[in-house]
């Protein structure tokens, strides 16, 4: 059965930084990872539409709408918890999942920013993966669980 995932996690607090390519990167190694694994997931990734300081969009409603549409049209999502308290759009769309009753899976590689996790978000995701192959550990659990039924 084929799934799409979509795939949140904070972009904007990256912009001008030295980190400015690590959204666009986590979510292209995610493409990578199921691409030679799994056939039957298709990722919708945010950055393929609109990056930040690109000036794809006209306004930050039109790309909230956007991307809000996609978490509504997609099965599950997969977040990507690193700055997650940075981020207010990563947050809403796993509130709009949560209230969807879709399933949010998260990750987090560095242990340690889990404390950084408000507990309302946790309770709105069905499972987080942490530490090492975290992600890669989310993206297995997704499939086990909702894609190979």
């Amino acid at each position: 059965m084929n799934r799409t995932i979509y795939l949140a996690g904070a972009m904007s607090c990256y912009f001008n930084t030295e980190q400015h390519d690590y959204p666009k990167q986590w979510r292209e190694d995610v493409k990578q990872y199921v691409e030679k694994i799994y056939d039957d997931i298709t990722i919708v990734s945010p950055t393929d539409f609109y990056e930040i300081g690109k000036g794809h969009h006209n306004t930050e409603s039109e790309v909230m709408r956007f991307d809000l549409r996609m978490v509504r049209e997609s099965d599950i999502v997969l977040v990507n918890l690193k700055d997650l308290h940075n981020s207010l759009g990563t947050s809403d769309e796993i509130l709009y999942a949560f209230i969807k009753g879709k399933p949010v899976i998260g990750f987090l590689e560095d242990e340690v920013d889990y404390e950084n996790v408000h507990p309302w978000k946790i309770e709105q995701i069905d499972r987080i993966e942490t530490g090492k192959d975290a992600m890669k550990n989310a993206i297995d659990y997704i499939y086990r669980y909702y894609v190979d039924r």
